[in-house]
C-alpha cells in the first residue's frame, strides 16, 4: 500500500552525513525526512558486541587529534572517548625479512626508512599545491591525474622495503591498490587531512588516535534518537523526480515523499543507481560510474587477556605476506579481554573475503602465531565482516578517483543539480573518507539547502 508524506527536505541515507544534515535542517526550522534503505541507521558505522562488554567495530572506528567536529559531536551526545593503545613495539614482516621486532627492523633498514621519509615529505610539498575545493584546478592537475599513485611511487627509485611500506600504508587508507588510484587523488586525500604524518600515523597527531566508549555505534544511536521522528528505515529510494522547486521521491514498498529539496547522502556509486527524472547530466552520471567504493574487511580475535603486551608488543603488525597487512590492539579499557583487529584491504579483502570463513580464519590465525606465538592460536571469539557484500553499502571505506576522473568529472561531485544536493564523506573537503569528513559534508549540504530556501 502506498504512503504519501511531505517534508521540507528529503534526506536519502541515515549514515552519519545524512543524520548530521537532518539535524542541521531541524535547527534551521525546516522539516526533514530521512529515508534509509537498510533496517538500521549508521551506514558505514557498525558496532557489534561479540561478548558482554566487548564491542567490536566492523565499520568506522577511530578519530584523530584534528577531528574537532567529531570531538564536539561526541561531547554533545555524551559519548566519552579514550586513547588508542600504542605502548610497545610493532612487529614487521617484509620482503623476506622474517618476523622482526620494531627495534631490530628499524636498525636493519634505517637507510630504507630514510628513503620513505623523504618521499613522504615530497608528497606533502606536492599536496600543498592541490586546492581541496577544486583539485582539478591545481597547476599540475592534468599531469598528476594522468598517472596512478602506484606509477608515481614506482618512479621514485625506492628500495623494496620502502616501496612495500608505502603501498601498505596507502592501501590502508584508500582500501584499493595504488595502481587503481590517480596520483592527483592521493595528493587531494593528503591535502584534505593536512600532511602525511597526520594521515599515516597512529600515534599522536594521526588519524587513528582516539576511540569511543561503548563503540562508534553510540554516536549514531544517540544522534538518531534526536531525530527519530524523522527517520524511516527499510525505505530504499528508487526514483527521484525533480522540478524547478520541488521533488518527489519514490521508495520501494510504496512510500512517496514530496519536498522542496533533497539531499542524497550516500556514496556516489550508490547515488548513481537511483533513477532521476529528468535524467541528470551525462557528466554527473559518468562520474558516478567512475567512483567505485574501496574493498575492506576487518577481522577480530578476542582472547582471555592481551598476552602480547607482556612481551612488549603494541598489537600492531605490518606484513606483506598476510593475509592481513596490518593489525591493531583494540582492547576495551576496564575489560580483561585481549582484542586484536586485523585489516584486509584492497586485493587482500577481495581475495580473503571470498574464502570460506574457516579457511580465512585459519590463515589469519597462522599470521598471528608467526608474530605473537602459539597463544594467538586459541582465541575465545572470532568475528569478521566484509563490506562489498552489504547491499546498501557495496564497499568501504570510501570512493576513489582513478586516472582522469578528477580533471574530467570532478566538478560534478558535490555541485547541486537544481533541487538535488549531495553529501557523504566522499564529497568532503576536510578529512574526506573519515567520519570527520562525513560531518563536514552533511553540514555543507544542509547549509546549501537552507540558503536556497531562505
Amino acid at each position: 500500500m502506498s504512503r504519501n508524506v511531505e517534508a521540507d527536505v528529503v534526506v536519502v541515507g541515515a549514515g552519519l552525513s545524512g543524520m548530521i544534515a537532518a539535524r542541521a535542517l531541524l535547527a534551521a526550522g525546516l522539516t526533514p525526512l530521512v529515508l534509509e534503505a537498510d533496517e538500521r541507521v549508521g551506514g558505514r558505522i557498525l558496532t557489534e558486541e561479540v561478548t558482554a562488554g566487548v564491542p567490536v567495530e566492523l565499520g568506522a572506528q577511530w578519530i584523530g587529534d584534528t577531528h574537532q567536529r567529531m570531538f564536539a559531536l561526541a561531547e554533545e551526545l555524551g559519548v566519552q572517548t579514550y586513547r588508542q593503545y600504542d605502548d610497545g613495539e610493532t612487529s614487521y614482516e617484509l620482503v623476506g625479512s622474517g618476523v622482526l621486532r620494531e627495534g631490530e627492523f628499524h636498525a636493519r633498514f634505517a637507510s630504507e626508512l630514510k628513503e620513505l621519509e623523504l618521499v613522504l615529505r615530497r608528497l606533502d610539498v606536492l599536496a600543498a599545491e592541490v586546492p581541496v575545493e577544486a583539485p582539478w584546478s591545481a597547476p599540475r592537475a592534468a599531469e598528476w591525474d594522468a598517472v596512478t599513485a602506484g606509477a608515481w611511487y614506482d618512479a621514485q627509485g625506492l628500495s623494496p622495503v620502502a616501496r612495500t611500506l608505502l603501498e601498505i600504508c596507502t592501501v590502508g587508507i584508500l582500501a584499493v591498490p595504488t595502481a587503481e588510484v590517480s596520483f592527483l587523488h592521493l595528493l587531494f586525500t593528503i591535502q584534505t587531512c593536512g600532511v602525511t604524518s597526520e594521515l599515516f600515523a597512529e600515534s599522536e597527531g594521526g588519524a587513528q588516535t582516539t576511540r569511543f566508549v561503548g563503540g562508534t555505534g553510540e554516536i549514531t544511536k544517540r544522534l538518531s534518537a534526536l531525530i527519530a521522528a524523522h527517520i524511516v528505515v527499510e525505505a530504499p529510494v528508487q526514483t527521484i523526480e525533480h522540478e524547478v522547486d520541488s521533488v518527489t521521491v519514490y521508495c520501494r514498498g510504496g512510500l512517496v515523499a514530496r519536498a522542496r529539496r533533497v539531499i542524497v547522502a550516500i556514496s556516489p556509486t550508490l547515488a548513481g543507481r537511483i533513477l532521476y527524472d529528468p535524467p541528470l547530466s551525462g557528466v554527473r552520471d559518468q562520474l558516478t560510474q567512475r567512483l567505485p567504493n574501496g574493498s575492506a574487511m576487518k577481522a577480530f580475535f578476542v582472547y582471555d587477556e592481551p598476552f602480547w603486551r607482556a612481551d612488549g608488543f603494541n598489537g600492531q603488525l605490518i606484513s606483506d605476506i598476510g593475509p592481513a597487512r596490518m593489525s591493531n590492539d583494540t582492547c576495551i579499557p576496564g575489560d580483561d579481554h585481549g582484542v586484536i583487529l586485523m585489516f584486509l584491504e584492497g586485493d587482500e579483502a577481495r581475495t580473503a573475503g571470498r574464502l570460506p570463513e574457516p579457511e580465512r580464519r585459519a590463515a589469519l590465525t597462522a599470521e598471528l602465531v608467526r608474530h605473537y606465538g602459539p597463544r594467538a592460536a586459541k582465541p575465545e571469539f572470532y568475528v569478521d565482516g566484509e563490506w562489498s557484500d552489504r547491499q546498501w553499502t557495496r564497499g568501504c571505506y570510501n570512493a576513489n578517483h582513478g586516472p582522469h576522473v578528477w580533471t574530467k568529472y570532478g566538478a560534478a561531485l558535490s555541485t547541486p543539480v537544481g533541487v538535488i544536493h549531495w553529501a557523504s564523506t566522499d564529497t568532503a573537503t576536510y578529512w574526506s573518507a573519515y567520519m570527520e569528513g562525513a560531518v563536514d559534508a552533511g553540514e555543507r549540504a544542509a547549509r546549501e539547502v537552507v540558503e536556497s530556501l531562505t
